[in-house]
């Protein structure tokens, strides 16, 4: 089954700072550079390049035939992307629900998430098709199942009356832009959903600024947007708020503020939440250094697909933090050659860290005190081989000076 979607997201990739995947141009560019694409791939990305204007001028015409080829060549994605365009009309295409319905049919049935959503709004609508509650909600809950998080939500407004996101037709259009390349268009329409209090819309848009994608780029902007997500609670706007107060970015840096969103974020099980809030316990970051704790959240952003957390879990599992590979290259530079074996630098348990500024001087002490550690292990060797040599009387004896000191 197919966990890719019509719904654009920041899936990010974290490291110890905020960093967000590459959109879709970008992985179309490292598609096209590889030689493993299949043929459908290869259509649907140069679809997306002409629709975005990367290699040229844009040419929504010659991006469509690229989709078209790329769908009848049976690529999923494509199809669902052509069963959108049909649905909403899209650059000289006009609106087809005939046929939109028909390339979604043929994208849901190769387990197509986006597809499936789409195909179960249009049977509740009785838009296209009749109108069926039990097929519509069919299709939904098979979208949901493989962790689409808008299908998760509409199945949660069938079941329980939860009312649809403001915005969220201007959300939709706006992710049809995004996904046919046409970036700057997109964040057009994606910033009024935004502005309308659309949570999915104020994260994509707090992205955009954040990358630079389709807006000129302004980490003060992202900022705004994530806390306006994060403010109504949603999770991924939580993380990426996180982010910036971590690397004071658009914002004064504030671990403690930082580790208050991780922490918000993993509560509501958010996978980089989850993964975040596992390195602000592996450092210190806003809440004491808790090494256990830290594989405890490890584990759960594990559980829900995160890429590298099963890693650091192991890491900390196999090592208990004690050498210096987890040190952040910043820190690894002042602790230099005192990295080695011969001189464990142990985690500061139960300490935590406000700033990234209180976390340097603290690796700096560490760095001079193990530097003097280091320094007088050698002189007492020195000492002893002195003093040894002394006492047989030897005339070649290299006294080694007074102790080291600070």
């Amino acid at each position: 089954m197919h966990r890719e979607s019509l719904i654009v997201v920041s899936l990010l990739f974290v490291t110890s700072r905020s960093a967000f995947a590459q959109s879709r141009v970008q992985q179309c560019e490292a598609t096209l550079r590889s030689r493993g694409a299949d043929a459908g791939s290869t259509e649907l990305c140069l679809g997306v390049l002409a629709a975005n204007g990367t290699r040229g001028p844009q040419d929504q015409g010659a991006a469509f035939q690229h989709y078209q080829r790329a769908a009848e060549l049976g690529n999923a994605e494509a199809q669902a992307l052509l069963g959108v365009i049909y649905e909403k009309g899209w650059a000289n295409i006009s609106r087809d629900i005939g046929r939109a319905v028909i390339w979604y049919q043929k994208a849901a049935q190769q387990g197509y998430a986006g597809a499936e959503l789409n195909l179960g709004l249009l049977y509740e609508k009785g838009d296209g098709v009749p109108k069926d509650a039990a097929r519509a909600k069919s299709l939904i809950e098979a979208a949901s199942r493989q962790g689409l998080a808008p299908a998760q939500r509409k199945l949660a407004e069938l079941q329980h009356g939860t009312r649809i996101a403001p915005g969220n037709d201007l959300w939709q259009e706006g992710q049809t832009r995004y996904l046919a390349g046409d970036h700057a268009g997109a964040a057009q329409v994606i910033l009024k959903a935004a502005q309308a209090g659309n949570g999915d819309a104020q994260n994509q848009i707090g992205y955009m600024y954040e990358a630079g994608d389709g807006v000129t780029k302004s980490n003060e902007e992202a900022a705004r947007w994530y806390q306006a997500g994060a403010n109504q609670g949603h999770p991924r706007c939580q993380f990426a708020l996180g982010s910036l107060y971590e690397a004071g970015r658009g914002l004064k840096e504030n671990w403690d503020a930082a580790a208050q969103w991780y922490q918000k974020s993993a509560a509501q099980e958010d996978e980089y939440g989850m993964f975040s809030l596992g390195r602000a316990y592996q450092f210190g970051i806003g809440v004491p250094l808790d090494l256990t704790t830290a594989i405890t959240w490890y584990d759960r952003a594990t559980s829900k697909g995160h890429g590298q957390a099963a890693f650091f879990a192991k890491y900390l599992r196999d090592n208990h933090g004690q050498d210096g590979s987890s040190r952040t290259p910043e820190e690894q530079a002042i602790l230099g050659p005192l990295i080695q074996r011969m001189v464990f630098t142990a985690p500061p348990l139960g300490h935590t860290f406000h700033s990234s500024a209180e976390r340097i001087a603290y690796i700096r002490a560490v760095a001079q005190n193990e530097s003097l550690r280091k320094a007088q292990m050698f002189w007492n060797m020195s000492k002893s081989d002195y003093d040894a040599c002394r006492r047989a009387n030897r005339d070649n004896c290299h006294d080694p000076g007074p102790p080291p000191h600070n």
